[in-house]
């Protein structure tokens, strides 16, 4: 992949043009390339901020500023691949000419000197008019689909015959196909979208499309530094999960989930009642749905059990009752209402940001927060925590302790969104990268020189051959063509 030693000038045209196309410069390319692919297995990709800062802690910070937390849409990963396309094209062109010329202009003019000098050669001398010998050697490659030039000259008479020629152009062929797949992996990553979103039966959702802002704000350890960032912005699809169930085997074990979604472009209902299931996404506009993973909600409940006890005796006052999610509940034989606001499934806080949220989707320490009324006025807002029976809150102005008993999740569908305008452009580039590999390992261009000469009363016919690749099977095939003439060898 790295370019000859052309030079096309001495100014400062030519310079960029060889460093483009240095050895150096493909391997600094492929080394960045094969770090930042590391550094982006490493750390979680597009993860909310509290995530990178709760994980990686003082290093979160470089983290967000370099754009590591989404690298393979940051504008510098952009950059080294655009230098990998450079790279590549100035090497093809570099190179393409001479092998093309090389290739099509067979050297067709040969005398004895030059066949002795290839590995494979052989000499017959044949009782036969050099016109015979000419029909007859033209007749044994012509079987063997050879294509063939003849020239008449001071040495004799010249056959140059060849095949495969198309084999060694597979090495640009894969060059093109690299290309392809990378300016794909470009136009994908300026204009495409990945995202995640786990949705409930019921709830209609706008969905997120990308664009390109200047953000003025990003700076590096305090210096100013403007970047093109990606921001979401909301469009005019909205996606509404009519319902999702799973499908069991006898066993138990899940066989397969579903949902069944509608899409509404601008208001309109555009798709109603489609069912995708693993590997039958919903297709709309470009972009994906798929039928991803599912889980209990880690920040919704379907309704919470709720009981009252007197805070000096603990005797249940009120039995246990059950509250909706955001749903105003009056409790029974006291002029109180309540409202469960909030949940976390495994709860944790940020004594820096002084923010509560959830640590992990898994039920670890599932926690609840609720509003209490008094004549439809909010006069208390407080967390229940499921493992902690202890702690309770007394109603204000009552000697009653509100007790939390237990919770229903919520069963969601988790859809993976994808968008990426590109994709045919992939799927070419890769087609055309399987064409370029059969080209450059399983054809071969192969070569022959026939130089016929009359001694006398003899004629000595030169074999002369050669190949790209594969010498020990086409030194069988050389060897069978000397053959094809002995019956005529004197």
């Amino acid at each position: 992949m790295t370019a000859s030693d052309n030079n096309l000038g001495k100014g400062i045209g030519g310079k960029i043009w060889n460093l483009f196309g240095s050895l150096k410069f493909t391997l600094f390319t492929l080394f960045s390339l094969a770090i930042v692919s590391i550094i982006g297995t490493v750390i979680q990709q597009n993860q909310p901020q509290e995530f990178y800062v709760r994980e990686y802690g003082t290093w979160a910070s470089l983290i967000l500023r370099l754009g590591l937390e989404d690298m393979y849409h940051a504008p510098w990963f952009t950059v080294l691949l655009i230098c990998l396309i450079i790279n590549i094209i100035v090497c093809t062109i570099d190179r393409f000419p001479q092998k093309w010329k090389a290739t099509l202009e067979g050297r067709v003019d040969v005398d004895v000197k030059f066949i002795k000098n290839l590995l494979n050669n052989h000499t017959l001398i044949i009782n036969e008019e050099p016109q015979s010998a000419r029909e007859r050697v033209i007749n044994i490659l012509s079987k063997r689909r050879y294509r063939i030039k003849e020239s008449n000259h001071a040495e004799g008479l010249s056959i140059y015959a060849h095949k495969g020629m198309i084999g060694r152009f597979g090495s640009d062929v894969t060059h093109i196909s690299l290309l392809l797949i990378l300016l794909g992996a470009i136009i994908g990553s300026i204009f495409g979208f990945k995202d995640f979103g786990a949705f409930y039966e019921g709830e209609v959702t706008t969905i997120p499309i990308t664009d390109w802002r200047i953000n003025i704000d990003r700076s590096f350890y305090g210096i100013p530094l403007p970047l093109i960032d990606r921001q979401k912005i909301p469009s005019d699809i909205q996606l509404k999960l009519d319902k999702f169930w799973i499908d069991y085997y006898e066993t138990g074990q899940t066989k397969q989930y579903n949902s069944i979604l509608t899409l509404s472009d601008g208001g309109r209902e555009v798709i109603k009642g489609k069912q995708i299931w693993v590997n039958a996404p919903l297709h709309y506009k470009g972009i994906t749905f798929y039928q991803s993973s599912y889980g209990i909600a880690y920040d919704r409940v379907r309704e919470a059990s709720f009981s009252l006890k007197d805070s000096k005796t603990q005797k249940t006052v009120v039995e246990p009752f059950m509250v909706n999610w955001n749903m105003p509940f009056h409790i029974p034989n006291i002029n109180y209402d309540i409202k469960v606001v909030g949940f976390v499934s495994d709860f944790a806080f940020d004594a820096t940001t002084k923010t509560i949220y959830a640590k992990s989707t898994e039920h670890n320490n599932p926690a609840i927060q609720v509003e209490i009324y008094k004549n439809g006025k909010p006069i208390s807002r407080t967390w229940l925590f499921y493992n902690y029976a202890d702690y309770r809150t007394i109603i204000p102005d009552t000697n009653y302790e509100l007790v939390f008993n237990g919770y229903k999740g919520i069963v969601y569908t988790g859809l993976s969104i994808n968008s990426d305008p590109a994709t045919s452009i992939v799927w070419i580039g890769s087609s055309l990268m399987v064409v370029g590999f059969l080209m450059a390992f399983f054809v071969f261009h192969k070569r022959i020189w026939v130089l016929i000469r009359r001694n006398s009363s003899e004629t000595a016919v030169h074999f002369g051959g050669m190949i790209n690749k594969n010498k020990f099977t086409f030194e069988k095939e050389f060897l069978e063509i000397v053959d094809s003439m002995r019956d005529i060898k004197k």
